[in-house]
Parts: structure tokens; sequence; C-alpha cells
């Protein structure tokens, strides 16, 4: 399929895809951070609320960009999952959607080629909500976050 360039001046047409159903929609972007605080004040927010999260073995906060949810993930552990993010220098961990059924999202997910590396499991930061993740080569990683809690 040849590129196609847009008129001047114009855009690219934005086409419209879903991967974890219907009802998802984009909760937050995950960057990997060595100090969560460090990079609240960076960001002109000097005091923040951290969580600390043993299950994932990460110590989070949450900042409102101009309208785009970021999180701050600083790992809490030797073994933290994202300590190999710090070491390889990457900083934007993973796009996160809330859904309404997380099993659904999963489902619609696998259909879409996406492999689930963790099964649901509450989640401190979204007041013990269930959180699942998934993985594409071509993608990357994504967080799944329930719209509300199960009980």
């Amino acid at each position: 399929m040849p590129d196609v360039v847009p008129a001047k001046g114009g855009e690219v047409q934005h086409e419209q895809a879903t991967l974890f159903g219907d009802g998802a929609k984009v909760h937050h972007v995950g960057m990997v951070v060595k100090s969560v605080q460090a990079a609240a004040t960076a960001m002109g927010v000097p005091h923040i609320e951290v969580v600390h999260d043993p299950i994932q073995k990460v110590r989070v906060a949450f900042v409102d960009v101009q309208g785009v949810c970021i999180e701050f993930i600083e790992p809490a552990a030797p073994d933290s999952p994202v300590n190999n993010s710090l070491v390889k220098g990457i900083k934007l961990a993973h796009i996160c959607y809330s859904v309404p059924d997380i099993d659904a999202a999963a489902a619609s997910a696998k259909a879409k080629g996406l492999m689930q590396i963790a099964k649901p499991a509450p989640a401190t930061a979204f007041g013990d909500r269930r959180i699942a993740w998934f993985f594409s080569a071509n993608l990357g990683l994504f967080e799944v976050v329930e719209d509300t809690l199960r009980h």
C-alpha cells in the first residue's frame, strides 16, 4: 500500500480501532521514574499523594498534565518489574484503559492477538479495583482497570 500524503495544511485521517471492547477509554499513561516525588516536583507539583502497591512492588502517584493523566511509577523493591525499564532508560511504560468488564476486555484483547501477562488482581492505587496486564510485540504494554469495584 503506498504512503498517503495529506493535502497541504491537512491532517492524516484517524482510523478507529478497539483493543479492549466497548466502553474502554484511556485512563492514564504510565511513566517509570527513579523518584515519584522528584518527577512530581519537576512538573511543578511539590506535594503529591504517593501510594505503595505491595502486589505490583511499586510506588505510584498521578498527575493531570493538561488533560492527560500521567502515572509516575517508582520501583519499591529490588525485584520490582519496573527496574528493568529504568536500567534500559525506558520512561514510557504503558497505556492504561478503564473498562466496564475486565473479563470481556481480556477476551477482546486476546482475540486481537494481545497476550495476557498477568491475571486480574486488586490494585491499591485504584481502591482495590482489579487490573490486568497485556502485551503485544507490535504495540507494547497495556494495563486495564475495572470501572467499578467488584464485590
